[in-house]
């Protein structure tokens, strides 16, 4: 599924994701998550997440959220941490066309009791 936020007509912030069933564990898997520029640290990345954890805690019966991020992106990471993801793999060459090529996958456990909406 996919979700955008928008200011009177323009996007300015989507996410896209899809349900990973593997293990016999359902994660919600963050194929990408951005904002444009001039929107950022405005909350936009924010009202994203919080509405895929909604979605996933209205549903009950995923047990985690996880993606990748570029092992230099510090800001994302960052960002992720706030909502309670942790770092769990690196992933060597996971990117083929921009350097570092190494990506961590981050995953934030949903069967935890504590709650990390901001």
């Amino acid at each position: 599924f996919k979700a955008v936020v928008s200011t009177q007509s323009t996007g300015v912030g989507a996410v896209c994701c899809r349900i990973d069933v593997s293990e016999g564990l359902k994660k919600l898997y963050i194929m990408t998550l951005g904002c444009l520029a001039p929107y950022r640290r405005c909350g936009v990345g924010r009202t994203l997440l919080n509405h895929l954890l909604e979605i996933t805690k209205k549903d009950g019966n995923y047990d985690a959220i996880f993606l990748h991020v570029q092992i230099s992106n510090e800001e994302a990471i960052q960002f992720y941490q706030k909502f309670g993801f942790k770092i769990r793999d690196t992933k060597k060459d996971y990117y083929k066309r921009i350097e570092p090529a190494d990506a961590y996958v981050l995953e934030r456990n949903l069967r935890e009791t504590s709650e990390f909406l901001i």
